[in-house]
């Protein structure tokens, strides 16, 4: 064999070995969603796997707002009067007399089994009625379809804006009365309305069943925890989160009080 054909050889041979590592030492590969994945999602890959809870424990409490109570924002409407009214007021902060938070999300974060998933949610519904979302803050399990409504004779636009979650943009005409939509991973994606600026909310996507929403005290329970020690999050949309640590023991019931402040 002559030189130069060893040399083409040898060239040949070491372009087949450069590709062939390149393919063995790729083991990620780009969803729909443009997240990285590596195969099958099972329960260990969402660090959270259900469990019978035999004899948990519950959560109690309030969450409240220490601060400025910012006063309701009118909007004035130009547009689709006929359906949406000539205004709206938009309350940003909800509080009661006691200073109790509405719609703040109770969660723990930390938390890797318990009961299923299942005992969250059925059926999510996002409605947009009287140019308003309702309601103004939701849970939707992990790929559970969140059926979005438009029962309003006019035209709306659901837009999402995720990190995490692949973000849509669609508009909804009244012949279109329910549009779908899921979510593969856990996070806070806000909901908004192109066509009409003050409609918003949010769809909080979760993979374990122990949040609660805040009810217009400001109260929330949640339910049948296994028994130990967890990072709680209480979470609104205006003045952030804040964290604590937890203690739950077997058949109690541990009351909190949660405040969050206003962000200066």
């Amino acid at each position: 064999m002559d030189t130069q054909r060893i040399k083409c050889l040898a060239i040949c041979l070491s372009c087949f070995f450069f590709v062939a590592s390149c393919v063995q030492g790729t083991d990620k590969t780009n969803d729909s969603a443009g997240v990285a994945t590596t195969g099958t999602v099972t329960d260990d890959d969402l660090g959270y796997n259900a469990v019978p809870v035999e004899n948990g424990g519950s959560i109690s409490g309030t969450v409240t707002f220490s601060g400025t109570i910012p006063a309701p924002r009118t909007v004035v409407i130009t547009d689709d009067v006929e359906a949406c009214g000539e205004s709206v007021k938009i309350q940003d902060i909800e509080v009661n007399v006691g200073g109790g938070l509405r719609n703040a999300v109770v969660s723990l974060v930390d938390i890797n089994s318990g009961a299923s998933l299942e005992t969250l949610a059925s059926s999510p519904v996002l409605e947009q009625h009287l140019c308003r979302f309702v309601p103004h803050i939701m849970f939707a399990p992990i790929n559970q379809v969140v059926d979005i409504l438009n029962s309003d004779p006019i035209s709306h636009n659901i837009h999402t804006v995720a990190f995490d979650n692949r973000t849509f943009n669609r508009t909804q005409p009244p012949s279109l009365d329910k549009i779908e939509a899921s979510f593969e991973i856990a996070e806070k994606v806000k909901v908004k309305c192109d066509i009409h600026g003050w409609m918003n909310s949010w769809i909080v996507v979760v993979d374990h069943p122990y949040h609660a929403i805040t009810d217009a005290e400001g109260n929330f329970v949640i339910e049948n925890v296994p028994p130990g020690t967890y990072t709680l999050e209480a979470w609104h949309e205006i003045p952030g989160a804040t964290k604590r640590q937890v203690t739950i023991d077997s058949g109690q019931t541990t009351d909190l009080s949660i405040e969050l402040k206003q962000i200066s």
